[in-house]
């Protein structure tokens, strides 16, 4: 139970390392609708862009790598421009909901050609090998996790859209500060609790025991999802 933990620990301590998730989703969107309440939009895509900058100098300071603050910095800049184009605050989280779009359209791809985004994502991240993942006795509970956020990124795009919609910028940036880090915690919880599980059932082997190419029964996978 402690090595588990431990491992939770771990992937919740890799979700949350990334201050991108408290800077670049959450204070550039307040700024951007509260600077848009107080004194117009072509003053808040200045507020939103110096709030970019300023993400990137802290990087810079505290000497780390600045490829996420640069990428954040182009994302926020991006996003307040086409605010400006379009004229409504509320294009500003636009891109959001593109991608959104973007991500359930990709999970269900991924479910329906047997191939999990949530495998790729692992397989990217634990450097494990692609084939474990595609096993019959492995698969399934990466096709059910995949669901797990495929439903999570369908409802925050929904209540994204409608609110666009509705041109409601301050509750659209409320959303999108409660739909990230906060609301991510949990449902990695539930993935890694949820996955770990249903790969034990699933009785296939383990990561190390596919690379030695051991014969059943297997142990199968005890941590690590």
């Amino acid at each position: 139970m402690s090595d588990r933990r431990a491992e939770l620990r771990a992937e919740l301590s890799e979700f949350l390392d990334d201050d991108r998730s408290l800077l670049d989703s959450a204070i550039a969107p307040i700024v951007f609708v509260a600077v848009n309440a107080l004194s117009g939009l072509g003053w808040a895509v200045v507020g939103a862009g110096v709030v970019g900058v300023g993400v990137l100098v802290r990087r810079i300071a505290m000497r780390g790598a600045p490829g996420y603050a640069i990428g954040g910095l182009l994302a926020t800049v991006g996003a307040a421009l086409l605010a400006l184009w379009l004229g409504r605050a509320e294009g500003f989280f636009l891109p959001g909901i593109l991608a959104n779009a973007g991500y359930v359209a990709a999970g269900v791809v991924s479910v329906v050609v047997r191939r999990p985004l949530i495998a790729w994502i692992s397989a990217f991240t634990r450097r494990w090998p692609r084939a474990w993942y595609w096993r019959d006795d492995v698969r399934p509970a990466y096709t059910t996790v995949t669901w797990f956020w495929i439903g999570f990124w369908a409802v925050r795009g929904g209540v994204q859209l409608a609110l666009f919609q509705a041109e409601q910028p301050e509750a659209l940036a409320g959303v999108k500060i409660l739909t990230g880090w906060p609301m991510g915690i949990p449902l990695v919880i539930l993935s890694y609790v949820y996955g770990t599980r249903r790969l034990r059932s699933l009785g296939g082997p383990s990561v190390a025991e596919f690379e030695q190419g051991a014969p059943p029964p297997w142990e199968g996978q005890r941590s690590g999802f």
